[in-house]
């Protein structure tokens, strides 16, 4: 309900919801003082609006937070701010700008250079001791590198065997050596003692002895073949343990004594004949004493 003046009333303001056709002088009223009317009415109500919803907003700030008249200590905390706290310094000891000292690496460790062996210097003349200096005596080569009593083996001739370089057996005989390695044979290659006796070949086969040829007939075995012995003498000191191939053209046979111990298995004496006497023999190892002529 809303109060309003009556127009040429002194009573005062009057209930704009009575019945305004029974009030005296409303028809009578211009319109533009009706308007004025409404508008101030209008005002009023816009005013009193404004107070009830500035009513409700202090009532609920007062229950949603305490005044600042009540509670003096919040106050103070928001006048007077915490201090700040200052961060404690840091210890740039080890910064960027001053440089790390780093462990220096050991230095390498030279090798000592290995010295040369110092040769000791010979006496020329030594302190004389009172007793003859023997002196080697010289090698006689006027005698044979073998005679008779060197006997032809599955092992050897004499005192020379399979397997020896020729310096080796050179020492052992004594001798000297004729031949050697030809162009196109350094593999295999013939040698003879220089003091004879003739009739004796060595056939070297990578640098070792591996086969001795005999046409001397004063060479023999330990049971005594020998070039010039027949076929039915060596049957009868070998027996079965000799092996006959004949020849191709029927002109002889290839004789061959195969030794039965295990360590003599690569191990041959081979006799040559013309079909009734020996011609010539020969010892050494497989495959090098195969063959009926050497380094073929």
């Amino acid at each position: 309900m809303l109060w309003l003046p009556r127009y040429g009333s002194s009573h005062g303001p009057r209930l704009l919801g009575a019945s305004i056709s029974n009030s005296v002088g409303w028809p009578s009223l211009l319109t533009s003082q009706r308007l004025a009317y409404y508008a101030e009415g209008m005002h009023r109500l816009i005013a009193l609006f404004a107070i009830f919803v500035l009513l409700l907003a202090a009532c609920g700030n007062d229950d949603a937070e305490p005044s600042a008249e009540s509670d003096p200590t919040a106050t103070v905390a928001a006048e007077e701010p915490e201090p700040a706290t200052t961060p404690a310094p840091v210890d740039d000891s080890t910064s960027d700008d001053e440089p790390v000292e780093e462990e220096p690496e050991p230095d390498p460790v030279e090798e000592e250079p290995e010295l040369d062996p110092v040769e000791e210097e010979t006496e020329l003349d030594p302190e004389p001791t009172g007793e003859p200096l023997e002196r080697p005596e010289p090698v006689d080569f006027s005698n044979p590198a073998f005679s008779s009593a060197d006997k032809l083996t599955t092992a050897g001739l004499g005192s020379m065997f399979f397997g020896m370089t020729p310096d080796e057996a050179s020492q052992a005989l004594p001798t000297l050596w004729t031949g050697g390695p030809e162009d196109g044979t350094p593999r295999c290659y013939l040698l003879a003692p220089a003091n004879g006796p003739a009739g004796v070949v060595l056939t070297i086969y990578n640098s070792s002895i591996e086969r001795v040829d005999i046409t001397n007939p004063s060479i023999t075995t330990r049971s005594g073949a020998s070039v010039g012995s027949t076929e039915a003498q060596l049957h009868e000191l070998f027996g079965a343990r000799l092996v006959v191939s004949p020849y191709a053209d029927g002109s002889g046979n290839s004789i061959q004594y195969v030794p039965v111990d295990e360590t003599d298995i690569d191990y041959r004496v081979v006799f040559e004949t013309d079909g009734a006497t020996v011609t010539s023999m020969r010892a050494g190892r497989l495959p090098a004493v195969a063959p009926a002529e050497p380094c073929t």
